[in-house]
């Protein structure tokens, strides 16, 4: 009996400790788009897990690519006097006001995925190597067209400029190649549903086409709901995210190639170098930093979990 009340005695001094840590170190806000998507939820779990190790409360919000969302959500959290924020920022330029507001209240911002156009307003921003992702993916669709062919580009949002660089490296490779026709181009929004409209449409203009390349995930799977509707298994189809529902497609061989982008490690990443500021002053060793996509095939699909890549 004694031994049992010694143990439950250490549970809950130990449980106390971790409660009176985290609230010693404070609250640190994780704000990204819309955590119904399976990228986005991936980074608040990055970071909530991050800043739950190093001991701190977590908030985690949605701003739903809304800028005045965003901007009431930070000025609450001004109000809060938090520690931090990590943030997946609604858009590139309109969000600099509200983030440099938040870092003349004494509030630091790291951003993680989405850029702003100026440095030291942000104490870091770590992002992915859109050009680099989409450049490797670009690759293995022209090698899986042998080179030629018709094709469609999806973009997944050129308001993004992140969907901007990604459709930029794309072409960058495949315009090497002059037996390789463009039949088609238009942005998707990002989104299954706009996917798997436009691709219904290009079906029906270009029967012939033989490819398709997508600036992201959701892209990705609506093209290949629509070539299943319409009996196609011939169609080269890429993408760039590498959720698990991709992955699933990779390993099925309806997309055959992706681009995993490391939703959880930049995020894990703001944390630490967010955590590391508030403890000693330090700021991050360079301002901008970029985390690379690792491309995904039927051979290493198996290592990815919610935008996490376990060998």
């Amino acid at each position: 009996m004694k031994l049992r009340l010694t143990l439950l005695t250490i549970a809950t001094l130990s449980a106390y400790s971790m409660t009176a840590s985290a609230a010693e170190k404070g609250t640190i806000m994780i704000m990204v788009n819309s955590l119904d998507n399976p990228y986005y939820a991936s980074e608040a779990k990055g970071a909530a897990d991050k800043a739950k190790e190093l001991g701190y409360q977590t908030t985690v919000l949605s701003h739903s690519e809304d800028v005045k969302k965003q901007n009431e959500l930070i000025d609450a959290a001004i109000g809060q006097k938090i520690q931090g924020i990590v943030l997946d920022n609604a858009d590139s330029t309109a969000s600099v006001a509200a983030i440099k507001k938040a870092q003349d209240a004494g509030i630091p911002v790291v951003l993680i995925n989405r850029e702003i156009p100026v440095d030291d307003v942000a104490l870091g921003q770590i992002t992915h190597n859109n050009f680099q992702a989409g450049s490797d993916v670009a690759n293995v669709f022209v090698e899986k067209m042998g080179e030629k062919g018709k094709y469609a580009e999806l973009t997944c949002n050129l308001a993004d400029n992140n969907c901007v660089t990604r459709s930029k490296s794309f072409h960058q490779v495949i315009d090497q190649y002059p037996d390789m026709v463009s039949v088609a181009k238009q942005d998707a929004k990002g989104t299954l549903i706009d996917g798997k409209r436009i691709m219904d449409s290009i079906l029906q203009a270009h029967p012939d086409v033989k490819g398709v390349i997508c600036g992201n995930g959701p892209v990705a799977l609506g093209v290949i709901a629509a070539l299943k509707a319409a009996n196609r298994d011939d169609v080269i189809v890429v993408g760039i995210d590498g959720s698990n529902d991709e992955r699933d497609a990779v390993k099925a061989g309806t997309l055959h190639a992706t681009v995993m982008l490391q939703a959880q490690a930049i995020a894990a990443q703001g944390v630490t170098d967010l955590d590391k500021f508030l403890q000693t002053g330090e700021k991050p060793a360079k301002q901008r930093v970029m985390f690379r996509g690792i491309l995904i095939d039927q051979d290493n699909a198996i290592n990815v979990n919610d935008f996490n890549f376990k060998p």
